[in-house]
């Protein structure tokens, strides 16, 4: 199981302590951050679905607690990774409550109840899968596709229209009578790839000695992200319709029921195992029906989804930052399987970070063959003290990731050893660096981690280059054409070089080339994502962005200056501050200069002309702290950036505007400490009012 970092919570809820509070809340902030990015935006979490769900109750009862910690940006109050340069979805697509007793489906249709002032009536709810694969929001209007989206962060997506387009069920124009048309609709469903569709393009990776797909979801997540949409109809995907967004010109629906038949008469697939059910008794047992049979099914779901069938109820019920009242879904537990530990390996990771991976004698489970899994870190491993040779049950956690959840300590020879952690790096030899439950190697120069941060480098989520996947990056590390990270930017000098490499003609060159040419302009967030700084993901590499503005100042930053990031605490900003330090960095920006690498700074947001002007707050940066009582935060942010202003989560020298309510706490002594302008919510209230002409111009 995943080891979690910081206060133990045990102390926090026993003791109260309001600073081991705070400590709590960062890290699981930190923690959940990474794995929204890696499940939302790599499409290849790390950790089960049990244990996120365990992270985000923690975090929502500390935050219950301890109102004065909570900031905007925590993943409590958002969906997803956060998407550079997406389009807004038009509503946002939220996530679920993740149930995973029965007791938790109890507790929900009893919420319901008295949430409809029905405590002792029972609703109609709507039962469906919850399929495992990628959302996705179309958006139609006057019948025609207009552009497609993923999920992304639940307020943002990126653009994937081409790509959707080659999706069974997704087409250019909405089918049935046009009369049945609205005048504008978000359709949202899931991208998803039959269990016997990935078995034959698993066969096809193979026998093209390509690289498998991990597991039919993985599959779906790169596909949609391919720069070019050619041959995906082969693809074999296909898309399930789950639920609406914005929806102008037809009201006759009451229904979810009434909504999905309309949804199907318009051309759509609606889940054939959707139910109509009473009460929630009957959400139990359609959940432990289908848990029985999801084998015999040709798609993976890792669980079903409840949903109040009244429309109007559903409204009434209304909804949370983070998810919807009305809603709900019931996880299945996960699969698990025994086989035999025949060995425990060391990866090398692009921090240097070394982890300890199980190599088990091959055993089926959920239809996949599986002969490695998860140790996750050596003091975990050394806490469960797992051995060679010993019987262990295996986890596939939430249907992907295979883990180690138990020992057959009983089953175990007796000249059984514990497993000694390396003191060296299992690829360079140089010494290890302890850190916690973490071993680092210290050899900035090794081989291992080269190969992982140019891959890294060249990934979909940070400078998207074409022709940089592990048989080509190993590819040219044994050629010698690449030795260091910067060495990317040099490889369309080497032409000859690669034209006579296997499996290198002049289209592919030109692929390179032109993936590189692109990532030579990079938006700054995406580039400091791309450095693979320890501990930086992209939600950090995005606060940060916000804070400096620009590369250049954010390589003469003090310690103390991002320890002033919200969300940037001691180990974070030591990380940036070495990272930016060493030699081997300077060396790294030196090449990028002599390749023509240019970073583009973070501008303020620009406002659209209005009436033949800039809008009154153009250039000005707001950020709320505590509670507001005439506003909710989201209005109060809606309404100054309608007037052209932008928000910030953190506070930083950028924020223009420190609006403060009651209980405003960390982040008004830290505006303090800056010298921002500080202005109550009376104030707010009156620059709205006003046009945003009160108060004074922005410096």
């Amino acid at each position: 199981m995943v080891e979690s970092r910081g206060a133990d919570p045990s102390k926090v809820r026993g003791e109260a302590d309001e600073n081991a509070a705070r400590e709590r809340m960062r890290t699981l902030v930190a923690d959940i951050r990474r794995y929204d990015e890696l499940y939302h935006g790599a499409g290849a979490p790390e950790v089960s679905d049990s244990e996120y769900d365990d992270l985000v109750r923690e975090l929502c009862d500390l935050e219950a607690r301890f109102p004065q910690w909570v900031d905007r940006g925590s993943p409590t109050r958002r969906v997803g990774a956060p998407v550079h340069g997406g389009l807004a979805h038009l509503v946002p697509m939220l996530s679920l409550d993740s149930l995973t007793s029965n007791d938790e489906v109890r507790d929900f249709d009893e919420r319901v109840r008295k949430g409809l002032d029905l405590p002792d009536g029972e609703i109609d709810y709507m039962l469906e899968p919850k399929y495992d694969g990628v959302s996705a929001n179309l958006l139609y209007e006057g019948g025609r596709l207009v552009r497609g989206l993923t999920r992304g962060d639940g307020k943002t997506g990126e653009e994937i229209t081409r790509n959707l387009l080659c999706v069974h069920g997704i087409q250019p124009e909405l089918g049935g009578p046009g009369r049945l048309w609205p005048e504008r609709i978000e359709v949202r469903g899931e991208v998803i790839l039959s269990r016997s569709r990935f078995v034959e393009l698993r066969a096809e990776r193979e026998a093209a000695d390509e690289v498998p797909f991990r597991n039919a979801r993985n599959a779906v997540a790169g596909a949609l992200k391919r720069n070019e949409p050619d041959g995906l109809e082969a693809f074999g995907m296909d898309f399930f319709f789950w639920g609406i967004g914005d929806l102008r010109g037809f009201e006759s629906a009451t229904t979810y029921g009434e909504l999905c038949q309309w949804i199907a008469d318009l051309g759509f697939t609606v889940s054939p195992q959707l139910t109509r059910a009473r009460g929630g008794a009957a959400i139990l047992d359609y959940h432990d029906d289908l848990e029985r049979r999801r084998d015999e099914l040709d798609y993976e779901m890792d669980g079903i989804v409840a949903k109040v069938d009244d429309l109007a109820l559903q409204r009434r019920l209304g909804r949370t930052a983070r998810a919807p009242r009305w809603a709900c879904a019931h996880k299945f537990a996960p699969r698990r399987a025994w086989t035999k530990m025949l060995d425990i390996t060391v990866g090398v990771g692009r921090t240097g970070a070394l982890t300890p991976v199980a190599v088990l004698e091959p055993v089926e489970l959920a239809g996949v063959t599986v002969q490695r899994a998860t140790l996750h870190n050596f003091g975990w491993l050394e806490d469960r003290d797992v051995r060679v040779d010993d019987r262990v049950e295996i986890e596939r956690a939430g249907d992907v990731i295979p883990e180690v959840v138990r020992v057959d300590v009983d089953a175990r020879s007796a000249g059984s050893q514990p497993f000694q952690a390396p003191q060296a790096c299992p690829r360079c030899g140089e010494p290890v660096h302890e850190e916690g439950a973490f071993l680092y190697c210290t050899n900035i120069d090794c081989e291992a981690q080269i190969r992982q941060r140019i891959l890294h480098l060249g990934s979909r989520r940070a400078l998207d280059i074409d022709r940089l996947g592990e048989k080509y990056v190993d590819q040219l590390l044994e050629a010698g054409l690449l030795k260091r990270v910067e060495d990317v930017f040099a490889l369309p000098e080497r032409r000859e070089a690669l034209l006579n490499l296997e499996r290198w003609g002049e289209q592919s060159f030109n692929n390179l080339v032109a993936g590189i040419d692109r990532a030579k302009r990079p938006q700054l967030p995406r580039f400091l994502f791309a450095l693979g700084i320890r501990h930086v993901g992209e939600q950090v590499s995005s606060d940060l962005a916000d804070a400096f503005g620009s590369l250049d100042t954010l390589r003469a930053a003090t310690l103390e200056q991002l320890l002033e990031v919200d969300g940037v605490g001691p180990k974070v900003a030591e990380s940036v501050r070495d990272f930016f330090e060493l030699p081997a960095t300077a060396h790294f920006f030196e090449a990028l200069d002599r390749a023509g690498v240019v970073v583009s700074a973070l501008e303020k947001v620009e406002a659209d002309d209005n009436a033949g002007g800039a809008l009154p707050l153009a250039g000005r940066i707001f950020c709320f702290t505590g509670g507001l009582e005439t506003l909710t935060r989201d209005q109060a942010r809606e309404r100054v950036e309608a007037l052209g202003a932008a928000t910030a989560s953190g506070m930083s020298r950028r924020v223009t505007d420190v609006v403060a309510g009651t209980g405003a706490g960390a982040k008004l002594e830290k505006a303090a400490k800056l010298g921002l302008r500080v202005i109550t919510e009376e104030e707010l209230t009156q620059l709205i009012e006003a046009g945003g002409k009160a108060g004074g111009d922005a410096e």
